[in-house]
């Protein structure tokens, strides 16, 4: 970017990542607030389970008609152990039935979509296919492609290969261990000084997701056995089954349900989010290392169980911070 756009405000944009699209009332003011007029709808998953003959599709969205109102960039997250179990062969096949489902789902608000995105965590062994894939869906739909881009990918590149897409987007988050310690597996700072560096040199255009979610972890016996997404932790602080333990963390005092998860004694919660100040340092380090070449902010994701955390400007100050 010149220093002579550099005080425009960037476009803001979410990713929707629910298998129902129904904005709720809140959601809907967050969006007309900032005038946002795209978003990423994750549309399905694919998977290759093993012992299953091909790759499935995994809980496709069902769209309602509000989503007309939107630009509408699908999102497709393809486990990584697709292409480690997918043969050549059958690349050309895979891009095709993707391409039909994108479609059928189009179809069913009489939607037009220019665009798509595939969410994958490739590395070095699956980057071949993975690219190939990218390149035969790319034939078929004739239209914009980008990929996400995870900081290790940055880092390894040489390794790890740079897709054959329009444009990537750089996920500035999950960049940690998910551990029962004091680290925080969302966004770590230290963490990413790691790979600020390497930023600047990667050869794609790309814009940034950036992390507006909270999820707890439960941790048994020192281990994280499970991942409670869409938890509140302020639900635990009055209920009488847990006993606050190292600030905001909770344990167990004996077996129970809470929030549709079952509960062992002991069984000690810890929510990790990324504060607001968070928020704003990750911005100045993505501006400092991409010397302003950031395009559209992307903020995952788009749910007022998310967002409610957070002071009401808070978008409009992560947007002005990297001005």
């Amino acid at each position: 970017m010149t220093g002579g756009c550099r005080h425009q405000t960037k476009p803001l944009s979410f990713y929707y990542w629910k298998t129902q699209f129904a904005l709720n009332n809140y959601e809907k003011s967050v969006l007309q607030e900032h005038a946002v007029k795209s978003l990423y709808v994750r549309y399905f998953d694919v998977d290759h389970k093993e012992g299953d003959a091909q790759p499935a599709p995994v809980s496709p969205v069902q769209l309602d008609s509000t989503v007309r109102s939107y630009r509408i960039i699908p999102v497709i997250f393809i486990r990584n152990r697709t292409f480690e179990q997918l043969p050549s062969s059958a690349i050309t096949t895979l891009a095709r039935n993707v391409f039909g489902l994108v479609t059928q789902i189009n179809q069913s608000q009489q939607l037009i979509t220019r665009e798509i995105q595939f969410d994958c965590d490739w590395t070095e062994r699956t980057r071949d296919r993975f690219f190939e894939f990218i390149r035969q869906y790319r034939a078929i739909a004739q239209q914009t492609v980008s990929a996400t881009i995870r900081l290790h990918q940055v880092k390894y590149k040489e390794r790890t290969g740079i897709p054959p897409v329009d444009y990537g987007v750089l996920m500035y988050y999950n960049m940690g261990a998910i551990t029962g310690d004091n680290n925080n597996s969302i966004y770590e700072k230290a963490v990413a000084n790691r790979y600020n560096s390497y930023i600047r040199s990667y050869p794609l255009p790309m814009d940034i997701a950036l992390p507006v979610f909270s999820w707890a972890l439960k941790v048994r016996d020192g281990k994280v056995v499970e991942l409670l997404n869409k938890i509140n932790i302020s639900q635990f602080e009055n209920d009488s089954n847990f006993t606050n333990v190292n600030t905001n963390w909770y344990k167990a005092k004996h077996g129970c349900f809470k929030a549709g998860y079952y509960f062992k004694e002991n069984d000690v919660i810890k929510p990790e989010h990324v504060p607001a100040e968070d928020l704003l340092d990750i911005t100045t380090q993505v501006n400092q290392h991409t010397n302003h070449r950031i395009g559209k902010l992307i903020f995952y994701d788009l749910d007022s169980t998310n967002l409610v955390q957070y002071e009401k400007d808070i978008l409009k100050k992560v947007l002005r911070n990297t001005d």
